[in-house]
């Protein structure tokens, strides 16, 4: 069967957002190709390529991700799963903490639905709400402290993806990408091809130039300049990391705890691979420890591995930084 390329010249692989909004597209189009699409890049600090088995150009990629975009994104933000955004908050600020209890409550439900009607919410759900990590939370206004000797209430974490300050939610972070989009669906052909930024559009913390420094923009003065297309695509992109941990340490495929406040590490690779294959190489230990012997590297495909740590603000998380590459 005849295997098609298309090059995506907006998501080239030394910017996390980039990375992360090519397997975004990968997780989209799953269902809505004859074949699943596979992914590999032209090089270090160079495109994506996409590998499908029917021919697509830029335009017709980008009206096939829009298909996904949310009928009322403030409702219901990632239809493709839903029920997992749209939760109600259970005491902290970001529904996705919730009491362990509720948790596996869920994932049970999604579990079986996922069994019986191939539906992919229990990997969604996994992929963004942590039952491996589990605390504390802070005190919920209006509820008393747990009396003495009574165990406080454990809530879940979530993916450390995604940099939270002040009123962020992942929820309201997909609802607002989404939100862009569907007022302007040129922003998911720009997101493939030449980014556009926005005045006002903060992003998702994944973009450093995202801040908007004022002697970056016309009018001289600090603003928000996101790219709402690669950042819908990015989120997406989230389902294809596993979280993991002990019960009170987490773990996330591609998220390094070293740094002071984390880092995203990823790798790149030349053979075209799927979504599965692509989260089975990012948790492959050669990958994951540094200093690997560059020939076995090269032998799994991989031709660069690059790092952005996540900056950080005086009561909030940063945007990751401009990206480094570690090897070669």
């Amino acid at each position: 069967m005849p295997c098609h390329e298309l090059e995506l010249p907006a998501l080239v692989s030394n910017s996390p957002l980039g990375f992360l909004a090519a397997l975004g597209i990968l997780q989209l189009t799953t269902h809505d190709l004859d074949q699943p699409a596979r992914l590999s890049w032209r090089g270090p600090d160079a495109p994506a390529i996409l590998h499908t088995h029917q021919p697509l150009t830029h335009q017709t990629l980008a009206e096939l991700l829009g298909s996904h975009l949310p009928d009322a994104p403030a409702t219901e933000p990632l239809p493709l799963v839903p029920g997992i955004l749209s939760l109600p908050r259970t005491g902290p600020s970001d529904a996705l903490r919730m009491p362990i209890d509720t948790a596996l409550h869920h994932l049970r439900t999604h579990t079986r639905a996922e069994r019986e009607h191939n539906t992919p919410t229990a990997h969604w759900f996994t992929a963004l709400v942590n039952q491996l990590s589990i605390a504390p939370t802070e005190k919920t206004p209006g509820k008393a402290l747990p009396a003495r000797g009574k165990q406080p209430d454990l809530y879940t974490s979530s993916t450390p993806l995604f940099g939270r300050g002040g009123q962020m939610t992942l929820a309201n972070n997909w609802t607002k990408a989404a939100q862009e989009c569907s007022e302007d669906p040129t922003h998911l052909l720009a997101a493939l091809t030449a980014w556009r930024r926005v005045d006002g559009y903060a992003g998702a913390n994944l973009d450093h130039h995202s801040t908007g420094d004022a002697h970056m923009v016309s009018h001289g003065k600090p603003t928000q300049q996101g790219v709402p297309g690669a950042t819908w695509l990015a989120l997406h992109g989230f389902a294809t990391f596993r979280l993991t941990g002990d019960g009170t340490y987490a773990q996330t495929t591609s998220w390094d705890r070293t740094t002071p406040n984390g880092a995203l590490t990823w790798p790149i690779w030349q053979p075209p691979l799927t979504t599965t294959s692509i989260t089975a190489l990012l948790e492959h230990p050669l990958v994951r420890t540094p200093n690997s012997d560059p020939a076995k590297l090269h032998n799994l495909g991989v031709t660069a591995i690059y790092a952005a740590p996540r900056t950080r603000l005086p009561q909030a998380d940063g945007p990751l930084q401009l990206s480094l590459r570690i090897h070669p």
